[in-house]
């Protein structure tokens, strides 16, 4: 049975600078589960416009360099495309009085987790919202 990790973007920011403090184990972390043959891991398209954002604005990396750190990504894990819908669903959870939800970009994260039917999110944001979806990080 194949199981569905959703990846979470600071997860991404770790692994592909060095100078984070989590890079070890994030890096260690999603390589593990890329091993198990039965795994799929999954980043929204979001993840990688944030990732180039993040690491040419607060690394000393050259565009070139960042568009490498990208295309590893993107040949490791499985893109969920974000589309209307999950935008009014992720505000809709932020919005929400009664839901715990008060992070846009958390609560997109975990509506992209469902899209898929992700059986894990790995997160290092300890704030991370989830309802019925396991919660784990790589510290």
């Amino acid at each position: 049975m194949q199981n569905n990790i959703y990846v979470d973007t600071n997860i991404v920011i770790d692994m592909c600078d060095n100078e984070r403090k989590l890079h070890e184990s994030s890096f260690a972390y999603v390589a593990y589960h890329l091993e198990e043959t039965n795994n799929e891991l999954f980043i929204n398209t979001d993840t990688l416009s944030n990732l180039f954002y993040i690491l040419s604005n607060r690394l000393t990396l050259n565009t070139e360099q960042v568009l490498e750190k990208m295309q590893f990504v993107h040949e490791i894990f499985t893109l969920v495309s974000i589309d209307p819908l999950d935008v009014e669903m992720a505000l809709e959870l932020c919005i929400d009085s009664k839901s715990k939800h008060k992070d846009y970009e958390d609560a997109m994260q975990y509506v992209c987790a469902k899209k898929v039917d992700a059986d894990l999110i790995v997160t290092n944001d300890n704030g991370f919202v989830s309802l019925d979806i396991e919660i784990k990080n790589t510290k």
